[in-house]
């Protein structure tokens, strides 16, 4: 199969160049609701949680995407399928061809985590922004905390996203009282979930050792992030140590377009983490 982008087509692509898309293929893809899958690219880059790609395939278009995961064999994007890329994309299967550049923008800064209480409050599918890091401390570094917590939100049971991981960081709590993992949806229709029911904004006052010396990262709709920012402050967190990921829709990547601009911010380039001294004039 030819993997070569069709105008550099017999020719190598430039290595230089950040705006032209490199071939990944795809290795795998796991199903986790309808609209949202992941897919496991031959696409290796450096461990940056926080960070993006633009996906794109030829003569349909360009999207952005955050890095869900990363592997030995390649970087794992979780698409939500909502416009014409994604549902292209979501017609492929394993051992296709999709188009990646990047990664672009900054991560969370992990360094000013250690020895800190983490606490990390996500709502929906936004969850695959931040699942790295979740990751990065329970698998890996989790003696670099003095605690993690993990509250997760979702509209309803049959939003949850990550159903095997969420399991797994879950056992992870079990045998290490310094993680827990709370997992909310809004509502239950069916009545069948077992778990935490209301807004994920209303379990932040009772995160255990919540005050002064935590440090939170947000991420979620914007009206779910404007409260949860309200919760923390109101519960003792300093605002220097509140980061927030936006998930602004991008099209460049690169600072060139403007279509991320957020008064003087570039959500590309300036983010998409900032911290809440910087974001609390972009949150709408």
């Amino acid at each position: 199969m030819d993997k070569t982008f069709p105008q550099w087509r017999g020719k190598s692509i430039p290595p230089d160049n950040i705006y032209l898309p490199n071939p990944a293929e795809i290795i795998s893809i796991r199903r986790h609701t309808s609209i949202e899958w992941s897919f496991l690219l031959d696409y290796k880059v450096k461990e940056e949680p926080g960070r993006f790609v633009m996906v794109s395939l030829p003569y349909v278009g360009e999207a952005p995407v955050s890095i869900s995961g990363f592997e030995a064999r390649g970087i794992e994007l979780t698409i939500r399928n909502v416009g014409q890329v994604t549902s292209r994309i979501f017609k492929l299967n394993p051992g296709d061809i999709i188009y990646v550049r990047g990664p672009y923008g900054n991560s969370f800064p992990l360094e000013k985590f250690k020895d800190e209480h983490l606490l990390v409050i996500v709502g929906g599918s936004a969850l695959a922004a931040v699942k790295p890091v979740i990751e990065h401390y329970i698998y890996k570094q989790s003696s670099l905390l003095k605690r993690l917590d993990v509250l997760a939100g979702f509209k309803s049971p049959k939003h949850v996203l990550f159903r095997q991981e969420l399991e797994s960081w879950k056992k992870s709590h079990m045998s290490n009282k310094c993680i827990d993992i709370e997992i909310t949806v809004d509502g239950d229709e069916d009545y069948a979930w077992l778990g935490s029911i209301g807004f994920v904004v209303s379990f932040i006052k009772n995160v255990k050792g919540i005050g002064k010396d935590t440090r939170a990262i947000l991420i979620g709709p914007p009206l779910m992030m404007k409260n949860s920012v309200r919760e923390l402050l109101a519960c003792e967190v300093k605002e220097e140590n509140i980061w927030l990921s936006f998930e602004r829709h991008m099209k460049c990547g690169v600072g060139k377009c403007g279509h991320c601009r957020i008064r003087d911010k570039y959500v590309c380039i300036d983010g998409p983490v900032f911290s809440y001294t910087e974001a609390k004039e972009l949150i709408d």
